[in-house]
């Protein structure tokens, strides 16, 4: 029997062998194999598990849609530029009604109106 291989975040789980759903952005990818701890919850991919998944992703144009930007200056007011292959991935269009609001200190969020 394989002995269990102890969770290096938290120190104190093991980790098990599992299918995890992964999503990114909101967008469900599948299930994949995964090692799972039992305490923290931590999930760890290996090499191929990863590669496929970053192949879906690509392939769904989800890839390195993380973007910076900036905050500029309009009139009074600030305004957050969105990166061109963000509003296509989103379907955004110029006078889109969205809702932001603070999520903490550091962080907010803008919710495109239906």
């Amino acid at each position: 029997m394989k002995e269990k291989i102890n969770c290096p975040v938290c120190g104190n789980g093991k980790l098990k062998p599992t299918q995890v759903p992964y999503e990114v952005y909101g967008v469900k990818l599948g299930d994949f194999s995964a090692h799972l701890c039992n305490e923290c919850n931590e999930e760890w991919f290996d090499e191929k598990t990863c590669k496929e998944i970053e192949k879906i992703e690509k392939e769904k144009g989800l890839f390195g849609l993380s973007k910076k930007s900036k905050i500029s200056y309009s009139g009074n007011s600030l305004i957050v530029r969105i990166p061109e292959q963000i509003a296509k991935f989103m379907h955004l269009k110029k006078e889109n009604d969205i809702i932001i609001h603070p999520e903490g200190k550091n962080k907010f969020v803008v919710e495109i109106e239906a």
